[in-house]
């Protein structure tokens, strides 16, 4: 039987959603402020992963969740955990969270045969050797991953707006390179939360002109200001994050 550590999983305040943080993760991006980066939490199997997750959601919602994404770290780690993971949520519509590297077009046909739905791909910079600064790692296996499976599930991309790295320049040539590949692809910039020191939070207006670049190639941009699905999120917003022991603790951005 294959395990993760689980650090906790998360209950939207908005709509019966829950997201599932894996811990751990192959990059070492400059800016992450999430705890699951590395490995910590408890040690699950995934019956008991998802048995919190039913308990926890018919408590707090009265019923099982519409939507999960499994986040991280990176899900796809462990090729076998999250494939029976995924066998396992088929009570929901299955999202995952991912940096592509590892999501071959072998993978993701056998995600979508366990049940997968969707994918949310952080395109973290376009600038290869920007990217192995700030990552560790080479983006060019993420651009031919991206290319063989988008036409065969429902695809987000996102990128953080990180103030002097990330920056216009980088989201124009990031959406110019989606374009090529389908236009229609949605596209959502989200905004830096200020960490290690490395940047500061985007103003509204550079968000904004980041969203201009990349309407200019294509058709569905969002700024998104939420570790959320809705395009549009309040500016202040909390989560019920529920511990593999199943104590409920109401948590935002602040204390995330």
């Amino acid at each position: 039987m294959e395990y993760r550590r689980i650090p906790f999983i998360t209950l939207s305040k908005i709509v019966p959603r829950v997201w599932i943080t894996l811990s751990d993760c192959n990059f070492k991006c400059r800016g992450c402020f999430s705890p699951a980066r590395v490995i910590n939490g408890e040690i699950m199997s995934t019956d008991r992963l998802v048995k919190l997750v039913k308990e926890a959601s018919l408590d707090y919602y009265h019923k099982l969740p519409q939507e999960i994404i499994i986040t991280g770290g990176e899900p796809t780690l462990n090729r076998d955990y999250l494939l029976d993971l995924v066998s396992r949520l088929n009570f929901s519509y299955v999202v995952i969270e991912t940096n592509g590297y590892l999501l071959d077009d072998e993978y993701v046909d056998e995600l979508i045969k366990v049940g997968l739905k969707e994918i949310m791909l952080d395109l973290k910079v376009y600038d290869e050797g920007l990217h192995q600064w700030y990552t560790g790692y080479s983006n060019r296996p993420i651009h031919k991953n991206l290319k063989a499976f988008h036409k065969k599930i429902k695809l987000i991309i996102k990128t953080v707006y990180i103030p002097g790295i990330v920056d216009e320049v980088e989201i124009e040539n990031i959406a110019k390179f989606i374009s090529n590949i389908d236009p229609e692809i949605e596209y959502r910039i989200n905004d830096f939360k200020s960490s290690q020191g490395i940047s500061k939070t985007p103003t509204d207006q550079e968000m904004e002109n980041a969203y201009l670049k990349a309407k200019k190639y294509l058709k569905n941009v969002i700024i998104s200001r939420s570790c959320r699905r809705e395009g549009i999120a309040p500016r202040k917003f909390s989560w019920i994050t529920v511990f593999p022991d199943g104590t409920f603790q109401r948590r935002s951005l602040e204390n995330y």
